[in-house]
């Protein structure tokens, strides 16, 4: 099977009342790509900014046969196909069939992690990638510098596409590691 690691970095964890800044895939094995706002062009109402970005993501994903997330079942994926509808776009194809969530095979009465958390789960796991910490004022410095249309600079921009690549690479760590614990893996 071809998998990559997806992860996307939004405004907001509502998918109405948030947009996207980034969203990233990296082929196991393979170079992270990330994809943001800057990228892509911005649309022209903040329900669309990040039409172009919707549309660049799910296309890559879709040439996957499957992807892997952290916390992608219950974030990521519905997130994106929420985005996809208000944006007018078809979703992802075959999103449920094709998610496999790294989170979910550290929870659910398979692991006593004290957390659940990727960052907690990949230091557990001796990740050598640091995970990047980010805090509420950075998402909404990000959120700003794209509604300007980064006129006014995209510092904050700029660490949150960092932080999505290093969640690539943590990401797909944890996968490997774990990888032992996933009993199947359907197919449609």
């Amino acid at each position: 099977m071809n998998l990559a690691i997806v992860d996307l970095e939004c405004t907001s964890l509502k998918s109405d009342q948030g947009f996207l800044l980034c969203g990233g895939i990296k082929p196991l094995g393979g170079k992270a790509e990330v994809y943001g706002l800057r990228d892509v062009g911005l649309g022209d109402t903040r329900y669309s900014l990040d039409a172009r970005l919707v549309r660049k993501l799910i296309v890559r994903m879709n040439e996957f046969d499957g992807w892997i997330t952290w916390n992608g079942l219950m974030f990521d994926l519905p997130w994106l196909d929420d985005r996809a509808v208000i944006c007018g776009l078809d979703p992802p194809a075959k999103r449920f069939a094709r998610g496999l969530d790294m989170m979910w095979h550290f929870r659910q009465g398979k692991s006593t992690f004290t957390s659940s958390r990727l960052d907690w789960v990949a230091k557990s796991l001796k990740c050598p990638i640091e995970k990047t910490s980010l805090n509420m004022n950075t998402w909404k410095d990000a959120e700003a510098e794209a509604i300007r249309r980064f006129k006014d600079g995209h510092k904050a921009y700029d660490y949150i596409v960092d932080h999505c690549t290093a969640d690539l690479g943590v990401t797909e760590f944890v996968y490997e590691k774990g990888k032992g614990r996933i009993q199947n893996v359907g197919r449609r």
